[in-house]
């Protein structure tokens, strides 16, 4: 596991210091991948530091991965099954939806995948917590803002996607899982809540991520130089994934039912090339330019600035703790623990 590394942990344990429910049963889907790894970590973290009393639940598709990410915890009971499929477990409490394909790879090669797993995994989530009377948020994105003619979006913003574009799949079937909650909410008075993640990176990254900010950062891993698919002028709000977390999680206890949030660090403010500086001047390697090949240029967005409004979130009484260069210098450090 990850957090047998020491920065890692102790940054988790930071993150499980601020849950204030003293327990219950928790779902996590896509519990391998970026985000909800590091959920689960924070939980068993809870448990285990803060003496709480959470039982997890991690689903996630492939057997042989979930259980060699927890499956030496006894605190975490693993489910391998795909999130389409309806999920048969009784008496939870909590429900976090963070399974999903989110790289432009993917939306180019597994179009229809992408599109059934955010709406199929929304149903799936859902029918649970209607069944349950649990709590149940949805990781959606700001990529479902489409394009705006303004640079700083709040949740009230709405903008146009282009669905000729086949990396459209990725944000119109999150608009569509978010409709689907706010459908339950409504109908169903199933105690829904939605949070928009801004870009999100850190050590738990899958090694075949290709959003350019994870392909900076494996480079500078490798001690190679940071590649640029573009001029990289379009400008990000930027999360360390400990930000991230901390912000679902502040959402999950203490957000209003049926609402929305942003969850973004308007510390970590950067365009592309701003953010692959960054990362080159931490490791000593330099920038240079190349164009994609024809499958990634597919599942890349149009350059845009998208710059998210924290407002709504800081009203919950939540700030990010991370500078982007200091994000970025801890995401580094623990890879490069783990690799030795």
């Amino acid at each position: 596991m990850i957090n047998t590394n020491t920065i890692y942990s102790n940054s988790v344990r930071c993150i499980a210091s601020e849950i204030e429910a003293d327990g219950g049963s928790v779902l996590v889907t896509g519990a391998t991948g970026l985000i909800g790894s590091c959920i689960v970590d924070t939980f068993l973290a809870a448990n285990h530091t803060f003496g709480k009393h959470f039982t997890v639940y991690a689903i996630g598709r492939n057997k042989e991965k979930l259980f060699k990410r927890f499956g030496s915890n006894g605190d975490v009971r693993c489910v391998a099954q795909n999130v389409t499929s309806p999920i048969e477990i009784s008496g939870l409490n909590y429900i976090i939806h963070a399974a999903s394909n989110a790289d432009p790879r993917s939306y180019a090669l597994y179009p229809v995948e992408t599109i059934f797993t955010n709406i199929m995994g929304a149903k799936s989530v859902l029918e649970n917590g209607k069944t349950n009377n649990a709590r149940v948020l949805l990781t959606s994105t700001f990529e479902i803002y489409g394009k705006l003619e303004q640079d700083e979006y709040g949740e009230k913003d709405y903008g146009v996607v282009d669905l000729d574009l086949i990396r459209s799949c990725y944000p119109e079937s999150k608009r569509t899982a978010e409709s689907l909650f706010k459908a339950y909410h409504d109908e169903y008075n199933v105690d829904c809540i939605t949070v928009r993640l801004s870009s999100i990176y850190g050590p738990t990254m899958q090694v075949n991520d290709s959003k350019a900010h994870a392909q900076f950062l494996m480079n500078a891993l490798q001690e190679k130089n940071i590649v640029l698919k573009s001029e990289g002028t379009q400008k990000r709000t930027y999360c360390y994934v400990m930000d991230a977390v901390s912000g679902i999680l502040a959402v999950l206890f203490r957000g209003k039912s049926g609402e929305t949030y942003n969850v973004a660090n308007d510390k970590s403010i950067a365009t592309i090339a701003e953010l692959a500086e960054i990362i080159a001047d931490i490791s000593g390697t330099k920038v240079v330019f190349d164009l994609p090949d024809d499958i990634e240029s597919k599942g890349f967005s149009r350059p845009q600035n998208c710059v998210l409004n924290t407002e709504k979130i800081k009203a919950l009484g939540w700030h990010g703790k991370y500078g982007l260069k200091q994000g970025l210098m801890e995401t580094l450090e623990i890879l490069k623990a783990i690799q030795q």
